[in-house]
């Protein structure tokens, strides 16, 4: 694995060989959350992950952030990494990145994978939700949203799990606050991205975890309704985090739709 950092982010390149396989991960994670996708693929794919700026290796001094700047990283990673198709997986904020990305450059992507996300913005509701976090975090509660936050990734079974909490519980705490409100607030500036979908014939892969409760099914139905070419599958036993709450299925059929031919 080769570790370099383009333009203040840092970069993870497994090298593997075959079509490039970029994975996007959420927030307020790394991208050591897709450690087990990374060793069930590095040998079939060149694996690609990377931590969104602000966050893990990317943590920076300057922390304010948009949506469409996170976009625009990705596409720029790919330009200086003289990368001209991936296909890519994104779960919740990396498919927001993905979403918007692809609106941008969908020239880019030969197949995309959209986990536990949606396309639509947030409701009113939800920003009230987002700036109430950024308040408490600026209080110094950053144990306390990251503790309530915890329990909507995962599954309740998941949750009382103490292997798999404190190992995303200790991921999150790896970042600074700084790096996580810069986060909430590019989250918060994302456009709806669902009607464009209409025009794209793109394959993609839509995952929803059975318990998600962040994005249920219901959103991962918007966009398979929108996009030409797409297949749904629900990950049974998991909530929002289903590539580690469930690997092996999340690895299986991800691996088919990669694989199969068009």
């Amino acid at each position: 694995m080769k570790e370099k950092i383009i333009d203040g982010i840092t970069i993870f390149d497994y090298e593997g060989s075959g079509e490039i396989l970029l994975f996007i991960h959420a927030f307020p994670l790394t991208s050591k959350m897709w450690d087990k996708q990374v060793n069930y693929f590095k040998e079939n794919f060149r694996v690609i992950t990377y931590d969104v700026r602000g966050l893990g290796k990317s943590q920076q001094k300057n922390n304010q952030f948009t949506l469409e700047e996170y976009a625009n990283d990705l596409i720029e990673i790919c330009n200086k990494m003289q990368i001209t198709k991936i296909n890519a997986c994104g779960l919740s904020m990396g498919g927001y990145i993905i979403l918007r990305a692809l609106e941008k450059k969908s020239e880019l992507f030969s197949r995309v994978i959209l986990a536990d996300t949606r396309a639509e913005r947030d409701t009113d509701e939800g920003l009230i939700m987002r700036s109430n976090a950024i308040i408490d975090i600026k209080n110094g509660k950053i144990e306390n949203v990251l503790n309530d936050y915890l329990k909507k990734l995962l599954s309740e079974k998941n949750y009382n799990n103490s292997e798999i909490r404190n190992y995303i519980f200790n991921m999150m705490k790896s970042n600074s606050a700084e790096g996580i409100i810069g986060a909430i607030l590019a989250i918060a500036t994302r456009t709806s991205t669902l009607k464009f979908l209409t025009n794209i014939d793109i394959p993609a892969l839509i995952l929803v975890g059975e318990y998600d409760s962040l994005t249920p099914l219901n959103y991962a139905q918007d966009m398979k309704n929108a996009l030409r070419d797409s297949t749904l599958a629900i990950i049974p036993n998991s909530g929002h985090l289903s590539n580690i709450e469930n690997p092996d299925y999340f690895n299986d059929i991800v691996n088919d739709f990669l694989t199969k031919k068009n």
